[in-house]
């Protein structure tokens, strides 16, 4: 439902011809959905084949260790950091501080990487149903980034904000909002909630017609 409304908001920033150019964070951000969604493909590949060896009665598939002990490492990297920086006084003190805070987060970074590279498997042979529920989570997981990255994509060149701030009236959102039981906060954030207070008491079935726009 947030993507039908994103879509019919997009409709209007281009009929107001309210484009932007594509920014370097956007393109990075696109590049790296799309690699996460190639991996989620290429997990689901191997889901297949770890089906295909239980069901035949193998036992030789792929497993992955507990992270507890990285999660533990990652967590007292974190906190010397921290009082290292609490600690410091002298320069020399700070950059040691800072660069030792730059590598406790590389550690989380690599580890989300791990866990992520690592969360189609199990730590121990799993059942034929479990292997089957897992596939179906991960198509799921498919469907829904590649529903993402269609969406970004689609609006990299338009600014959906200022669409909502100066071209629509925000009883329309908030109206769509009620009629559909889609939570405000998914369509405005609380800065655009607070502007529009005013437009919040709109019933469900509120519509704008011309006396409105005249009104306006």
């Amino acid at each position: 439902k947030v993507v039908e409304y994103n879509a019919a908001n997009r409709e209007v920033a281009i009929l107001c011809n309210h484009q932007k150019s594509v920014s370097k964070a956007q393109e990075t951000q696109l590049e790296a959905i799309g690699a996460k969604l190639a991996k989620l493909k290429k997990q689901r590949k191997e889901l297949k084949a770890i089906g295909r060896k239980v069901s035949a009665g193998a036992t030789d598939v792929p497993l992955r260790k507990s992270p507890k002990d990285m999660d533990e490492e990652v967590k007292a990297a974190l906190a010397k950091a921290k009082r290292m920086k609490e600690a410091a006084t002298t320069n020399a003190q700070k950059i040691k501080a800072t660069e030792a805070d730059e590598a406790a987060k590389q550690k989380k970074r690599d580890l989300a990487q791990l866990k992520f590279n690592k969360a189609h498997l199990w730590e121990k042979v799993p059942t034929v149903e479990q292997v089957k529920k897992r596939i179906v989570t991960w198509q799921g997981k498919i469907a829904k980034m590649e529903l993402d990255l269609k969406h970004k994509d689609d609006n990299k060149e338009v600014s959906l904000g200022t669409s909502k701030i100066n071209y629509m009236d925000p009883r329309i959102s908030v109206a769509w909002c009620k009629r559909n039981e889609v939570p405000i906060d998914k369509v405005f954030s609380k800065t655009l909630r607070d502007k529009f207070n005013w437009a919040m008491a709109v019933p469900p079935d509120w519509e704008f017609n011309e006396t409105i726009g005249k009104e306006a």
